[in-house]
């Protein structure tokens, strides 16, 4: 839920763009106990821009543990295509470069 309102998107949009029933996500979000199947935790994770990994641990995964304030900045990112996710990993080398530039300097 917290997600749809975050992107301003209804859960009729959000069960049309999954491929979801609308009824199959309003179950999902009040009842605690819904077991959810596996093809839906994959359609809603394709639908929220993120890889399954995010949500199921896989065998030999790598973990990355984000800070709550760096999951937007990584959600958006994602939604890049990849000649923009280069611009963006330049910029943020370029920025780091000249932090390490400054500090020698200081």
């Amino acid at each position: 839920m917290d997600y749809l309102e975050e992107n301003g998107i209804s859960v009729y949009r959000f069960a049309k763009d999954s491929g979801i029933p609308q009824s199959t996500i309003w179950s999902i979000i009040k009842k605690e106990d819904y077991e959810v199947r596996e093809d839906n935790i994959r359609k809603i994770c394709e639908g929220m821009g993120i890889p399954v990994s995010e949500v199921m641990e896989l065998e030999n995964a790598q973990k990355l543990n984000l800070r709550q304030s760096e999951v937007p900045v990584v959600v958006k990112y994602r939604k890049l295509d990849k000649f923009d996710q280069c611009r963006v990993q330049g910029y943020v080398d370029a920025l780091i470069d000249r932090k390490e530039t400054k500090k020698k300097i200081e």
